[in-house]
């Protein structure tokens, strides 16, 4: 549980609770404050036991507003946001408030810390726009977000790479350098962070993917949408995904007008998956 959660500050008291009748009942061999320590214990194990469903309840419901200075960072790094009328730019901060307070994120260096807030902005922007139209916008049990400076290596993957997301361990990891350049389309990067989200999208949600043409031709399609090259898109994931969709959504949301254009069939379903209202 972290310490800024609003279930720890309701759980305090009864933890204090816990230590003042334990020391009288194991200290003072005071039985009669034994039945207190009992409810107290009880009491404080669950709250600790829903403190997700308490945390996601209280800012849901109490979401902490953007600073202009937020607004403004969240604007340089999110076309999609930039793209929202405003009812929708509010639906988007308050999610964003609401995934990050929900989540654990650490920034791996030479021992792992707590990630700077604007790095868990930079991953959570890339969460919301891919379930923005979702009501699972908190990925459920995908809890932990981890994030280099640079490549990494993994025990699942021992060469060097950029992103990748374990489902057993329910967990996503980035190298923080290629996602912050990443988020900016014009750069041509292929977006690691949109990458993630939809294969942990569309692993929780288990969605029925129609056959898609043979690959060739996916790639082909890809380029053309993006200008990116399949070269480039697997020496900036590290890696050939086994999974071709999930690079053809990541194009999707990238750039959508090209992608209408130039896989019109494919992209209503990818449309009717994400829930996205074409204009």
């Amino acid at each position: 549980m972290k310490i800024h959660s609003i279930a720890f500050f309701i759980m305090l008291p009864f933890l204090i609770l816990v230590l003042y009748t334990g020391y009288h009942v194991f200290f003072m061999d005071d039985n009669s404050m034994f039945p207190y320590l009992l409810v107290f214990a009880i009491i404080s194990t669950i709250i600790y036991l829903f403190s997700p469903q308490i945390d996601f309840a209280w800012y849901s419901n109490y979401p902490k507003d953007f600073s202009q200075k937020e607004r403004t960072f969240l604007s340089s790094i999110s076309t999609f946001y930039n793209s929202l009328e405003e009812k929708d730019r509010l639906k988007f901060e308050q999610r964003s408030y609401v995934f990050i307070r929900s989540k654990d994120f650490k920034l791996i260096m030479k021992e792992r810390k707590e990630m700077p807030e604007d790095m868990k902005l930079v991953v959570a922007t890339n969460a919301i726009q891919v379930a923005f139209h979702s009501d699972n916008y908190l990925y459920k049990k995908y809890d932990r977000y981890f994030a280099y400076g640079h490549e990494f290596p993994t025990p699942d993957k021992k060469f060097l790479h950029s992103v990748e997301v374990n489902h057993d361990d329910k967990i996503a990891i980035f190298n923080m350098d290629v996602l912050v350049k990443s988020l900016n389309f014009e750069n041509r990067i292929f977006n690691i962070g949109l990458f993630a989200f939809i294969d942990i999208f569309l692993h929780i949600n288990k969605k029925s993917i129609p056959d898609l043409p043979e690959t060739t031709s996916v790639w082909q399609k890809i380029t053309d949408i993006s200008s990116i090259s399949k070269n480039d898109i697997i020496n900036t994931i590290g890696y050939e995904p086994s999974n071709i969709i999930n690079i053809l959504y990541t194009v999707f949301f990238m750039y959508p007008e090209n992608s209408m254009t130039h896989f019109p069939e494919q992209y209503e379903v990818f449309s009717s998956i994400f829930k996205i209202q074409n204009k």
